[in-house]
């Protein structure tokens, strides 16, 4: 098997852990694309690794791995419910026990961005909405610590997926009515 990995650690242990990678005797190969300071990705061939097999057999993909304070490991894995249960049960059969922690729904193209929420959310909390206004733009960004054009970026692109999936299925309106100028 071979497997892409990236390393974060202190700088002085980088060097440690890559070269306990290569003494392994279950890997044969490692080449490291980018290392610097505390940071290394690179790939990996392993003639063994039970916990490869039991991903590959469930169809997820490990996204990443860190080492808690307590010794655990805490993986973050790419997978359907299904896949995640299948891997879960395969890890059991390796005796290798578990706890899912938390499930995270991958974004839809028309969902707000966790940044889009947060700023929609505490703008909506501070009166931004209100008539008239309780906080301005300019006394919002900066509250945010971003710049008012960003802001302004940030809260049309937010509202407009929100009105986009509150109008989702409905018929367009522009074709219906007429508009006259008065004069």
């Amino acid at each position: 098997m071979q497997e892409l990995f990236e390393v974060r650690s202190a700088p002085e242990l980088t060097k440690k852990i890559v070269d306990y990678l290569r003494q392994d005797s279950y890997v044969y190969d490692v080449d490291i694309v980018k290392g610097d300071r505390g940071r290394v990705i690179g790939s990996l061939k392993t003639h063994k690794c039970t916990a490869c097999k039991t991903f590959a057999g469930a169809n997820c993909f490990l996204v990443s791995a860190t080492s808690k304070p307590d010794g655990k490991l805490e993986w973050v894995v790419l997978g359907s419910d299904t896949m995640v249960k299948s891997l879960m049960q395969g890890l059991e059969k390796q005796n290798v026990n578990g706890d899912v922690v938390r499930i995270y729904k991958l974004q839809e193209e028309g969902e707000l961005t966790a940044r889009q929420e947060e700023i929609l959310q505490i703008a909506l909390e501070k009166g931004y909405f209100e008539f008239p206004k309780k906080i301005t733009l300019r006394q919002l960004a900066k509250v945010l610590d971003v710049s008012p054009a960003t802001l302004t970026e940030i809260l049309r692109r937010g509202q407009k997926k929100i009105l986009q999936e509150h109008f989702k299925g409905r018929p367009s309106v522009l074709g219906k009515q007429t508009f006259s100028h008065l004069r």
